[in-house]
């Protein structure tokens, strides 16, 4: 198998492990509460009047990076993330967190965020060091061949968990005019992007949503994958017939852009968090995604989704 379909497997594995983590501390409210922390200033995204980060976002970026690292060594220290990596636990000690090479040792250090809670640490830290085969991994078709990338020129971007407010709010809103998730759990997404340091240009990217259906109490994921290589690109996702006229934006979009969408025609839907995946049964997505690098270390993950609705 070549270096780049390998990454995207591993990519694809880790993202389904960082769901797992996801759906493990959303689904128990006491733990929950206790895992919420708010940002420092200097950590907050100036978009938002508040900004908040969670042991899963920090565990799940420690995760990626620690998976990554046993696949692919050289890319150790390529792997950055939205989240610092200190957290502060009820009785205000400060912990490093990182994931160890045995699950008795990261559970040890999870004890010692979560307040002795031994039973929780150690449910946390089986979900780290599970192991995760790509048949568990919820994505349609089969995955790009032959796709090599210079590795020596890899940079890998993580978003831990994207709509961070929603996934600790899970207040659902749905848009009346597409029947659209604006906000809620299923706005939530774990977000990885590979990209070429010496261009900034993307070559694979990995969207999976934890939260896309639920059962009883019970949740379910989905995975979207894309890559390109030269002026070929591929995805996990099917392309449809533009016909609804509904376009789906962020809320940080170009006015401009917004503007010259609805002079034509379109009507706008603009959810809460910055990735919208879930779509009513009825709607077909068509979606093009583009990593847009703003310097080293800071990717933007964009995906604008237009509905077909029968």
């Amino acid at each position: 198998m070549s270096n780049g379909s390998r990454l995207l497997e591993v990519l694809l594995k880790v993202s389904e492990k960082a769901a797992n983590i996801a759906r493990a501390c959303r689904q128990n409210d006491t733990l929950f509460k206790l895992l919420v922390q708010e940002k420092s200033e200097e950590e907050k995204n100036p978009r938002f009047f508040q900004d908040f980060k969670t042991l899963a976002d920090v565990l799940i970026q420690e995760t990626i990076r620690h998976d990554i690292g046993i696949e692919f060594p050289e890319l150790a220290k390529k792997v950055k993330g939205e989240e610092s990596n200190v957290f502060s636990n009820a009785l205000g000690e400060t912990v490093i967190v990182q994931v160890y090479p045995s699950p008795e040792e990261t559970t040890q250090l999870l004890i010692k965020v979560l307040n002795n809670d031994t039973a929780t640490a150690t449910l946390l830290a089986s979900e780290v060091h599970k192991k995760i085969s790509l048949e568990d991994v919820p994505v349609s078709g089969s995955l790009v061949e032959d796709f090599n990338i210079d590795m020596d020129d890899l940079g890998i971007w993580i978003d831990p968990i994207d709509s961070t407010a929603d996934y600790i709010n899970g207040i659902e809103l749905m848009d009346s005019v597409g029947k659209i998730h604006l906000s809620g759990l299923r706005c939530v997404t774990v977000l990885i992007g590979a990209y070429l340091g010496s261009t900034g240009l993307p070559v694979l990217g990995v969207v999976n949503q934890p939260f896309y259906t639920q059962n009883n109490q019970s949740w379910t994921g989905i995975c979207y994958w894309g890559s390109v290589n030269g002026d070929v690109g591929e995805s996990s996702l099917k392309h449809s017939k533009l016909s609804s006229g509904v376009v789906v934006l962020s809320r940080s979009e170009d006015p401009e852009v917004k503007a010259k969408l609805s002079n034509g025609g379109f009507s706008i839907v603009q959810p809460i968090g910055g990735i919208l995946v879930h779509l009513n049964p009825y709607c077909v997505p068509w979606a093009e995604v583009s990593l847009i690098i703003r310097n080293s270390w800071t990717v933007q993950v964009r995906i604008n989704w237009t509905l077909n609705i029968h």
